[in-house]
């Protein structure tokens, strides 16, 4: 929902240790003035999450023939054959809804990310889906994702098994911020199990999920010989949201802390490096892993962020868990 007057351009206030809240931004932008710091909030292109690209994909007879449709965050666009998406070059966001086509039967994950009306505009919906392909008695645990990077479209067979070495992780970034800023609010089940679906057949594993949000900012290089990409993490934002939320909370801050973040007293091993095999295309057009081989406080090259209704890991949810979030914003401290 757009809550700013510009979507592309900056925006001064002056320390929001608060801000207004919700529909008051509506009516413009509010400086408010202290003696602290001078901070720019620098909306994220497609992040007011009024504007989607609506795909309807026929599944295969095999599958009964029926459309689905998928959402993803960009310019406002309607696609009505079943082909791969390529996200322009101004447009960073990738989604858990996506087109697939194995052994020449297409099909379609959908439902997991969707808008909604929220006040003059939009809000993102994420939510944990048990998804059923008869033709192969596949079941598939999706947990509502957007994230920076892109799919692999069609996806095939591998990405049932290594759903990871389908996305092209992360998008070039060479910013500075101090946070990120947000508006969510949640359903999380106090009740109901984590199952996974990796052999195929749901299973029940037990535990509590949670949803996340999290930043990594890395300085990637590649060896030219080998093809491989690696990088330093430079900045670290990472929260999780264990608890139902059922009001909007407006203009959230998550800070992003800047080197080695090991010694902090609030590390949290998950925090850490290499927690997710993430892949990228290298110059040679091939998807390698991104290995993540220290800290540092070197340039960033690129950022990867990721939002998501569950944080139990590949094919792992609480079904029925739900993330909303809008007003996706940078916090950059002025000099």
């Amino acid at each position: 929902m757009r809550q700013w007057i510009v979507t592309l351009g900056v925006l001064l206030l002056v320390c929001p240790k608060s801000f207004p809240q919700g529909k008051d931004l509506q009516d413009g932008v509010d400086f408010i003035e202290t003696s602290d710091t001078t901070l720019r909030i620098e909306p994220i292109v497609y992040g007011d999450m009024d504007q989607w690209l609506v795909r309807y994909i026929t599944e295969s007879k095999l599958l009964g023939g029926g459309t689905k449709v998928l959402y993803t965050l960009g310019p406002s666009d309607t696609i009505r054959t079943n082909v791969p998406y390529y996200a322009s070059a101004d447009n960073p966001w990738g989604c858990s809804d996506t087109y697939a086509r194995c052994f020449g039967i297409e099909t379609a994950t959908s439902g997991s990310v969707v808008p909604e009306p929220r006040g003059y505009g939009y809000c993102c919906k994420m939510t944990n889906i048990l998804s059923y392909i008869p033709v192969g008695d596949i079941h598939a645990m999706v947990s509502g994702t957007i994230y920076m990077g892109h799919a692999l479209e069609p996806l095939g067979l591998q990405a049932k098994n290594k759903p990871y070495t389908a996305i092209n992780f992360g998008v070039p970034f060479t910013g500075h911020p101090i946070a990120l800023m947000l508006d969510y609010k949640a359903f999380i089940s106090d009740t109901k199990p984590i199952i996974s679906t990796e052999k195929n057949k749901p299973q029940e594993l037990g535990g509590h999920d949670c949803a996340v949000v999290y930043i990594y900012l890395q300085h990637r290089w590649e060896d030219k010989e080998t093809g491989k990409i690696y990088s330093r993490r430079v900045g670290t934002a990472y929260e999780r949201i264990c608890q139902t939320i059922p009001e909007w909370i407006n203009n959230h801050e998550i800070p992003i802390r800047w080197g080695n973040i090991t010694t902090s007293a609030d590390y949290q091993d998950y925090e850490g490096l290499n927690k997710v095999d993430m892949m990228a295309r290298n110059s040679k057009g091939k998807m390698v892993k991104i290995e993540e081989v220290g800290w540092s406080l070197d340039e960033p090259t690129h950022i990867v962020m990721y939002i998501s209704s569950s944080n139990a890991g590949v094919f792992r949810a609480c079904e029925g868990n739900t993330l909303w979030v809008d007003n996706l914003r940078f916090v950059y401290k002025e000099e």
